[in-house]
């Protein structure tokens, strides 16, 4: 059994980095034509006077953001409540399973990632900062319920997991689910009684307001959880636009602040720099050229690794000709392939933490003749200023 869990979260991990598209096409076109008018006017960058081309993180690897029920998600809902409907998935799970899951979730965070520092009086001085340490994972807001953490503020007091295992999307919705299979009868007690038969709340009631957004979004979410169990580790269709730019220009390949430059670092060369935005923000290729290289590149991409961890993780490698390459690392996962030619702008994959690295950022990379150069300077030449403020 503990095989199969490890088989089915490890699965689930490589379905997280998938999302949504033909479910919320009707919501994303809009979308798109709205963002394209946004960024027409900044992509112009073809003379070194001219603005440098936006990359916008209105998109995320979970999709665009939809409405549900009358209920307006973003990007980073979207992705979240993907991510748990490929764990009931991967676990073998009905859909009914998921929906339950998006229920307690929308109630217990709003489907948000939540960290905690630890401020509840409830907490003893040792307790306060085990639980402050969920501020060191990926989070999308802060909760300071006891020591509760997550889309669905489970406890590590009270043997849900650890702080970091609670802070993994992946795990909390695998906990979740073993919770609920142990319920008698889950599958057909009211959905509220279910989900407080796992959550045990103070307002167990709460969840039964929930359950027709629940169950219009798993109908969203399901077939594309179950299309992305054919995919391989690391690969995923894009769902954000490419950015309308003139052919030969280049661009800023993602949106974010430059957090580490080129140059020695820890007694090594850092051969380009860290640009670091939302997880999950697109990241474009900074010119045209042929992709040479679209692979997980360290002992394992389907989770954030560390500095121990060998390798850029999810790595993509442009050829643009006349021995000029560019690299971009640590993606949470890619959407091209080796040997596919793409123009400046297209989608290349998504910032993540895969492979050597302690949060999430791209790491870019320009290389002449195999050996690398400073990207600074060396696109400021050509009409893009990394370090001018870039909006996450």
């Amino acid at each position: 059994m503990t095989g199969m869990r490890g088989r089915a979260e490890s699965i689930a991990r490589t379905y997280a980095k998938r999302w949504l598209w033909r479910a919320v096409a009707p919501a994303a076109v809009p979308l798109f034509a709205g963002l394209t008018l946004l960024l027409i006017p900044l992509a112009v960058i073809a003379a070194p006077e001219t603005r440098t081309a936006a990359a916008s993180s209105a998109c995320s690897i979970g999709g665009t953001g939809a409405t549900v029920a009358g209920i307006e998600l973003d990007a980073v809902q979207m992705g979240h409540a993907q991510a748990i409907v490929n764990v009931a998935v991967a676990q073998g799970l009905e859909p009914y399973a998921a929906t339950v899951a998006l229920a307690t979730a929308y109630q217990e965070s709003r489907i948000r990632m939540l960290a905690n520092d630890g401020s509840s009086p409830e907490l003893t001085a040792e307790q306060a900062a085990v639980t402050a340490t969920s501020l060191q994972y990926a989070h999308d807001g802060l909760g300071s319920d006891h020591d509760s953490v997550n889309t669905f503020q489970q406890r590590w007091i009270v043997g849900w997991g650890s702080v970091a295992q609670l802070m993994d999307p992946v795990y909390a919705a695998a906990a979740f689910y073993r919770r609920l299979v142990e319920v008698p009868n889950w599958r057909t007690i009211p959905l509220t009684r279910a989900s407080q038969a796992v959550q045990v709340s103070a307002a167990g009631d709460a969840y039964a307001r929930w359950e027709p957004f629940a169950r219009e979004l798993t109908g969203m979410l399901w077939p594309a959880a179950q299309e992305a169990a054919t995919s391989p580790t690391g690969a995923a269709s894009g769902v954000c636009p490419d950015l309308p730019v003139p052919t030969g220009s280049w661009i800023r390949p993602t949106a974010g602040t430059v957090t580490s430059g080129y140059g020695l670092r820890w007694g090594t060369l850092h051969a380009g720099v860290d640009i670091a935005g939302p997880r999950d923000s697109p990241v474009y290729a900074a010119a045209a050229g042929t992709i040479v290289r679209a692979a997980c590149t360290s002992a394992y991409c389907d989770r954030d690794g560390g500095r121990g961890l060998a390798g850029y993780g999810n790595l993509v490698e442009l050829d643009h000709g006349g021995g000029l390459t560019t690299r971009y690392g640590h993606l949470s996962a890619y959407t091209v392939r080796s040997g596919q030619y793409i123009g400046v702008g297209t989608l290349v994959g998504f910032q993540g933490s895969t492979g050597n690295s302690t949060g999430v950022h791209l790491h870019f990379e320009v290389r002449q003749g195999g050996a690398p150069v400073d990207p600074v300077p060396w696109l400021a030449d050509r009409g893009v200023d990394l370090n001018a403020p870039n909006p996450g």
